[in-house]
């Protein structure tokens, strides 16, 4: 596959505001963004729906070819679908869960859906101007992508900012039990045979630890229009 188009590489453990951060790098650079995460979810979400043991890896590879995602940019926000029956199904919300989000990490980690999902992400980006962050875009789904951001931030600030979000939207939030599960996401993503969270040599690091998110963003943008050109 040829690409023509530019991209930016956004990756990071869990908790670093990845989604955030370049759902904001794409509405200032005006690009599309894509946000990755949100099918790996919708395939634990699936999977969940259809009462499939996450952690059988057989069972969860035997039912990708009726997993039909779709994803659609409707006023500057991208909306995920799963086909359900003869219809799409808009799941945006239902894939915000805290067990989908666990579920998600763990589907991740099959090569069968890497690739299935991989593969419709290079081809999202083939021709346009994304912003996309994951856990391997630089390193695997985008290695030629001209803008490459690592982004990071100690253990405790990550579950902080965690429970913030988890109290801001009325749910019950633990800090202990999310940093345990931060720590946890953190050595599977990093130690997971297929496609595993590294930073690459040519992308830049930022430590969101002391910096506010528009600071992190006006960072990336400097960076992507310099390897723009514009």
């Amino acid at each position: 596959m040829t690409n023509k188009g530019f991209a930016v590489a956004i990756d990071g453990p869990v908790g670093v505001g990845k989604s955030t951060t370049a759902r904001r790098v794409a509405e200032t650079l005006g690009m599309t963004y894509i946000d990755t995460g949100a099918m790996y979810r919708a395939v634990a979400l699936f999977c969940t729906e259809k009462k499939i043991d996450l952690h059988n890896a057989t069972a969860v590879e035997s039912v990708l070819s009726d997993i039909d995602i779709h994803l659609r940019i409707a006023n500057g926000v991208q909306r995920v679908y799963l086909r359900d029956g003869d219809k799409r199904r808009d799941i945006s919300d239902d894939i915000r869960t805290q067990s989908i989000s666990e579920g998600a990490s763990v589907v991740a980690a099959y090569k069968a859906v890497r690739e299935k999902l991989v593969s419709q992400q290079k081809q999202l980006a083939a021709t346009g101007r994304v912003v996309m962050d994951g856990r391997d875009i630089g390193s695997h789904v985008l290695p030629w992508a001209q803008a490459k951001i690592y982004l990071d931030a100690s253990t405790e600030t990550r579950a902080k900012r965690r429970v913030l979000d988890l109290e801001a939207k009325g749910l019950p939030a633990d800090f202990e039990k999310v940093r345990e599960e931060t720590i946890i996401r953190d050595e599977r993503d990093k130690n997971r045979t297929n496609s595993p969270l590294i930073r690459t040599p040519d992308a830049h690091y930022i430590d969101t630890g002391n910096m506010s998110c528009e600071e992190v963003v006006e960072t990336i943008v400097n960076i992507a229009k310099l390897k723009e050109g514009r």
